[in-house]
């Protein structure tokens, strides 16, 4: 049963019962239109003032849905506008269960938005042949189209999860295993020495000790052991030395500071209300080949990106002398051990001179890269860039993570690996500073299966850290799971 475009006429009672009488037939009741909007809900009784005033619905539906005159909204904005009222729908009435969506657009990526915002329920018109004469053929989609915005809304809701996220996921442990950065001796230490900050590192080491987070844990502190060069260090080290979660102070909600900014300039201003800030992540995709390093930028800016990133290391920061000499024998190797095929992979000053100035001053696109250590951090830091990203194999890397917010510069961090608590101290850790930094949602697994993409951190993240920018860092294969980050708030995406 379903109301066509013209409402008007009838009262919200009338409404009211319509919708009881397709129920209690077995029938679905819909309304094309219902102040400004293309969507049903059920049931509409729940949005009764308990006065039963019928002016008083009115007046409350219109605060929650502001009227905005047809000839204001262009065709290209008349979807948005709708899209944005959800949120005010389920803002104004929170224990309402938002259910349906009458498909009118023609496109396929609107449905994952509207999955991801809560809509329960989708119509829309498909057609063997959208060029036959006729409205409804014009304003419906093919037969093949279709197919994908089916599977595209099944992987988004298995995308969804649980918006929590206390421990790894079962997709990142083989990253986990392989760039999990351990605290490290910086030079050889004796058995009772009191560790200072010079005395270690925090590096990627073939025998996994004590995460970043115990750095500045540790210092001051006695080692109970004697640790050569490059070793790593274990909470075994050290006297009655707890998880670090027990050392950090952050079990309080995060402060409300009015006087932090609730935007950055990444190159543009990004803000809550700003289009989402698009990276594209070249990374070392350019085998070590410059030319291919261009044609990607170039592509990028095709593409509609904001931004091209790379990702810079210093390989002795980054590896130990065991990392950098295990041997690698795979197919994607440009090298017989770990260090080599990393240092076929890096670009040299001159290089990353020339490729900044290809993307910004020949191509017009923002140009950055990831800080994998910190001297990469004052190599990116120096090419003058709008932001520097600090990946998720760093973000637990307290040592790089307080040099970057010293430098005041604007910072994109991942938090994939991480955990909620583990986010907190690595946004305790920067916003001690400033507030010039947007944090991404992330899982790194490589591609991440949708199952385990959890996209619900991201509504998560913007509830615990109100004043911060959230973003979405994806490896997942396919586009669909973007449009739904983009719907649930994210304002960087890579």
């Amino acid at each position: 049963m379903e109301l066509d475009e013209n409402t008007n006429p009838f009262t919200c009672e009338d409404i009211t019962n319509f919708h009881k009488l397709a129920q209690d037939n077995g029938a679905v009741f819909t309304t094309k239109s219902l102040v400004n909007s293309i969507r049903q809900i059920s049931p509409i009784q729940q949005f009764k003032d308990i006065n039963n005033d019928e002016d008083e619905i009115s007046s409350d539906l219109q605060l929650a849905f502001p009227s905005i005159p047809e000839k204001d909204i262009s065709e290209d904005r008349k979807s948005y506008e709708t899209v944005d009222l959800v949120e005010k729908i389920q803002q104004k009435f929170p224990k309402h269960e938002l259910q349906f969506w009458e498909f009118q657009e023609i496109s396929t990526c609107l449905p994952e938005v509207v999955i991801a915002i809560g809509i329960k329920a989708i119509s829309c018109k498909f057609t063997l042949d959208d060029k036959s004469i006729g409205y409804d053929h014009a304003m419906s989609i093919s037969t093949r189209d279709f197919r994908t915005m089916v599977t595209n809304i099944r992987t988004v809701e298995v995308a969804l999860g649980t918006g929590k996220k206390d421990k790894l996921s079962p997709s990142e442990l083989p990253c986990f295993k392989k760039l999990f950065k351990s605290v490290v001796a910086a030079k050889n230490l004796e058995r009772g020495s009191i560790l200072k900050a010079e005395d270690m590192k925090i590096k990627v080491s073939d025998t996994q000790s004590m995460c970043g987070f115990y750095f500045p844990v540790v210092i001051g502190r006695q080692l109970l052991s004697e640790v050569d060069e490059d070793d790593p260090i274990f909470v075994s080290d050290f006297d009655g030395l707890q998880h670090y979660t027990n050392y950090m102070p952050y079990d309080e909600p995060v402060p409300d500071y009015t006087e932090y900014i609730t935007e950055i300039d990444l190159g543009r201003s990004i803000h809550f209300k700003s289009p989402c800030y698009i990276i594209a992540e070249i990374g070392q995709n350019h085998q070590g080949d410059i030319m291919m390093a261009k044609k990607l930028i170039k592509l990028a800016k095709k593409c509609g990106a904001d931004c091209v990133k790379f990702q810079k290391s210093c390989i002795n920061e980054k590896f130990t002398l065991l990392a950098r000499n295990r041997l690698y024998n795979s197919k994607n190797s440009f090298g017989a051990t770990y260090g080599e095929h990393k240092h076929f992979l890096e670009f040299n000053e001159d290089q990353y001179k020339e490729l900044r100035r290809y993307a910004v001053k020949k191509v017009g696109i923002h140009f950055t890269a990831s800080a994998m250590d910190p001297v990469s951090f004052d190599f990116i830091v120096n090419l003058k860039v709008p932001f520097v990203k600090i990946g998720s194999g760093e973000s637990g890397n307290v040592m790089l993570l307080e040099k970057a917010a010293k430098a005041y510069v604007p910072l994109v961090i991942s938090t994939g690996m991480q955990t909620l608590a583990d986010i907190r101290i690595t946004y305790e850790t920067v916003s001690r500073y400033h507030n010039y930094f947007a944090l991404l949602h992330c899982v790194s697994a490589y591609p991440t299966p949708p199952d385990e993409a959890n996209l619900n951190m991201i509504k998560t993240l913007r509830k615990t850290f109100p004043n911060t920018i959230i973003g979405y860092s994806g490896h997942e294969v396919g586009s669909s799971l973007t449009a739904a980050s983009v719907a649930l708030g994210a304002k960087v995406r890579i």
